[in-house]
């Protein structure tokens, strides 16, 4: 249902637009955009990504499952079937697998009037799932934020939901027309939506305030129906999405310009890049697709520190090129109360290591525009319905964003 919608609605924009068809945008400067495929013969293919430890899952429609290829020429392994309408993927501060349920068609449109979906937990070890929530539109697009909080689209509606860390969920929290894939920046300030029922277009929506909303880019003219659809980010913030109709991965460069670093596809659905020194290794950007294919895009790689950011701020396995052992940095509070208009805050931050031993870190935090130390007890005043204070502050080498929400 999905590709029919996607291929009806693509003619539909490029009559509206008067644009020609889809075609081949522009390569990027010096990039061969040809493809190598990695897997063949699956079914239909709706999301990707790669955890810390160099696997690649990906979401196969057609078997309504979540599968996993450990290494390029590995057999696909099945961690969790019965999964109808899988959706869009994210990896939580554990490794587990977040999935969106609930993506399809007719599940999209009637999510935007009683919403359904739901997003999933699920143990790539054991394949246990679990539900995290419910009542969302239809989870397209998934992508979780450093503060635990994740974000899912409805590219057949007006809008983007938000679950809380703690469960929660706000239905249509930022309102953009046909998001689909989604990403967050390293700084954790904008999220970013593909839109793809509508001329080609990115979308950027601030954190901290979901009203503002701006088109972030847009192709040229022969890209205008090209279907933008999911979506990945570097480490130089530079944006890489699998444009559907146009059989292509756009790269989104910082100042806006949208250029092809890989041609020669079918239908490719979702991007995602590689980590770790095994597997799916770091740096490497790979797609999948609605023709059941898994392929690698090598115009895409990125070395040094245009790196990928880690999914969920996890290092890879000790020996890797990712860091030095699974750990995982916890930031507290993850809410405060506004009182008068202020807000007092005390920030801890611990590190989690590989064997569960907490370990509590003294470091410069920012708190807003203000600067503290953990630890420190800071009162800092707040605007008429601000929903959120960020907080950054450097572990091991890294800057690591967190997000407090504000209580009234």
């Amino acid at each position: 249902m999905r590709r029919v919608a996607i291929v009806g609605a693509t003619v539909l924009v490029a009559v509206a637009t008067a644009a020609a068809p889809a075609g081949a945008i522009t390569a990027c400067p010096g990039v061969d955009p040809s493809v190598t495929p990695v897997l063949t013969g699956e079914g239909s293919l709706e999301s990707v990504i790669v955890d810390a430890r160099g696997r690649l899952y990906y979401t196969d429609t057609t078997a309504q499952a979540l599968k996993r290829l450990d290494a390029p020429g590995a057999h696909p392994e099945v961690v969790a079937a019965g999964i109808a309408s899988p959706g869009g993927l994210a990896i939580d501060d554990q490794g587990r697998i977040l999935l969106g349920q609930g993506n399809s068609a007719a599940g999209g449109a009637l999510g935007n009037l009683a919403p359904s979906a739901r997003l999933l937990r699920i143990d790539p070890e054991t394949g246990e799932v679990t539900t995290v929530a419910s009542g969302l539109q239809m989870t397209n697009g998934v992508v979780r934020a450093a503060d635990g909080a994740v974000y899912a689209s409805n590219d057949i509606g007006l809008g983007i939901d938000r679950i809380g860390a703690d469960g929660s969920v706000a239905l249509r929290w930022a309102r953009v027309t046909s998001p689909n894939g989604l990403a967050i920046d390293r700084a954790q300030r904008y999220l970013y939506a593909a839109q793809t029922f509508q001329p080609a277009a990115i979308a950027r929506i601030d954190l901290e305030d979901p009203s503002a909303v701006e088109t972030y880019a847009t192709p040229a003219a022969d890209g205008i129906a090209g279907g933008p659809d999911g979506m990945a980010i570097d480490g130089r913030d530079r944006l890489v999405v699998a444009a559907n109709a146009g059989g292509e991965v756009w790269r989104v460069d910082t100042d806006r310009t949208i250029c092809s670093v890989g041609r020669g596809l079918t239908t490719p659905s979702a991007v995602a890049y590689g980590h770790s020194d095994r597997g799916f290794s770091a740096g490497r950007l790979f797609s999948v697709g609605f023709d059941g294919v898994v392929a690698e895009i090598p115009g895409g790689r990125v070395l040094g520190a245009d790196l990928a950011p880690v999914p969920a701020d996890a290092a890879a396995p000790t020996g890797t090129t990712q860091g030095p052992g699974v750990f995982r940095v916890l930031f507290a509070p993850v809410r405060a109360r506004v009182r008068g208009g202020t807000v007092r805050l005390s920030p801890k931050v611990t590190l989690v290591r590989p064997d569960g031993e907490r370990v509590r870190l003294v470091r410069r935090v920012r708190l807003g525009a203000a600067r503290t130390r953990t630890g420190r007890p800071t009162r800092l005043r707040v605007r008429a319905g601000q929903r959120s204070i960020t907080a950054r502050f450097t572990v091991r080498g890294l800057v690591r964003t967190r997000r407090v929400t504000l209580v009234r």
